[in-house]
């Protein structure tokens, strides 16, 4: 019984396979990035996050960490969003007694920082819902 001897790959074959696989690996991990961000997204739609406020959303809760985005129609409801300011830091929101950062919002009675500390954040300027 006779044998055919395989043809031995040659170099450029397995650089191309090599080069295939690495190709794959980066596809899979720009796709896995995109939907780590996605899912960041759709995290902060789903809970209502106050980072996603805008004015003439509304908002409930009795605290800042319970202050999230509801519908309007939701019997929770207690807040609108007036206006939202970013480049705030923490330090300008807790230096303004007397609420002069939400002053082209009349109808603002309260307002809400949030961001990294040392950093700017954004303001959002609230009132009592209608």
């Amino acid at each position: 019984m006779t044998e055919t001897p395989q043809q031995p790959s040659t170099y450029g074959q397995k650089a191309t396979g090599v080069g295939m696989a690495v190709g794959k690996r980066i596809v899979a991990y720009a796709v896995g990035a995109a939907v780590l961000a996605g899912g960041g997204f759709v995290y902060k739609q789903v809970t209502g996050a106050p980072e996603i406020a805008k004015a003439g959303d509304c908002m409930a809760g009795a605290t800042a960490d319970e202050l999230k985005v509801v519908s309007c129609a939701d019997p929770a409801a207690a807040l609108t969003v007036e206006g939202r300011i970013d480049g705030k830091t923490q330090q300008e929101w807790d230096a303004d007694n007397d609420g002069q950062i939400c002053s082209a919002y009349a109808k603002a009675d309260q307002t809400f920082w949030e961001g990294e500390e040392g950093k700017a954040g954004y303001v959002l300027c609230l009132a009592p819902k209608n």
